[in-house]
């Protein structure tokens, strides 16, 4: 099989490219990883997380928790039965979209950086909406990692939790996350790697009128109570729209800001 380079990868081709992998993974390995997911559990303490295993190899779920039912309506055995194509069916299709072309693009070209023998520790952690059985679209946040090929280093199995966030998800943003987990001395060590946002609406990652004032302000070097004595506002609205100015553009501080700003021609 003629691998593909991890650039051109989206979840769709990986189905397709990975249903020819000969690589066996012993069951031991996944229950050992999924075992990890449960202990995570400890930091939802009010919540039903649903448990999942998935081979990519066959486009079908090893395991499903009862949270299925939870989250979606339907019943776990459902989800073992109808497999991958089920997850794509009600998965919404604009966070699809994002999802299939970028987030898994991304996890892979990070995968690709990290030796082979590591990639079980890395959690992939992204939120997206799916369809409930009575028609209503479900926001869920997903913590996973991945068994991947030793040959390849492509994913064959995901494994992880998923949670219902609606309570406190209103937005369409997706949020997606790269952390490194190690076990040590029966404890968890946590190192936040990557973090950035998409926006499955364009219009959604637009600067506003007002957050292009005060990012015009910032270029000049203005201090934020001197912005906000400018545009009669207090501090903690500018501090809020500057989070939301990096936020829609993926940047990771004020002069990261500030460039891109004046390489887009947004200033």
């Amino acid at each position: 099989m003629q691998i593909k380079r991890f650039n051109d990868f989206t979840f769709k081709n990986h189905l397709q490219q990975v249903y020819y992998a000969h690589d066996l993974i012993e069951e031991h390995e996944i229950k050992k990883v999924l075992s990890e997911f449960a202990r995570l559990n400890i930091i939802f303490n009010y919540s039903a997380p649903l448990l999942f295993a998935i081979d990519y190899t066959r486009s079908e779920y090893i395991t499903m928790t009862g949270g299925a039912q939870l989250i979606t309506g339907h019943d776990p055995r459902f989800f073992l039965e109808s497999g991958l194509p089920l997850l794509m069916d009600i998965y919404q299709k604009d966070d699809f979209r994002i999802y299939n072309e970028n987030i898994f693009n991304r996890n892979l070209n990070f995968l690709k950086t990290q030796p082979q023998a590591e990639h079980h520790k890395f959690i992939f952690s992204y939120n997206f909406r799916v369809r409930h059985q009575n028609g209503k679209y479900v926001p869920i946040y997903q913590r996973g990692c991945y068994i991947t090929s030793k040959k390849t280093g492509l994913p064959l199995y995901s494994l992880g939790m998923v949670l219902d966030i609606s309570m406190f998800k209103k937005d369409s943003v997706m949020y997606h996350s790269i952390e490194k987990v190690d076990v040590m001395n029966g404890g968890l060590n946590k190192e936040m790697i990557e973090e950035s946002h998409f926006f499955p609406y364009e219009e959604d990652k637009l600067l506003s009128l007002h957050e292009r004032r005060i990012l015009a302000y910032m270029s000049e070097g203005f201090s934020s109570k001197q912005i906000a004595d400018k545009l009669k506002i207090t501090e903690n609205t500018v501090a809020n729209h500057r989070k939301n100015m990096l936020k829609k553009t993926n940047t990771k501080n004020v002069a990261e800001l500030i460039a891109f700003a004046f390489k887009s021609q947004l200033i």
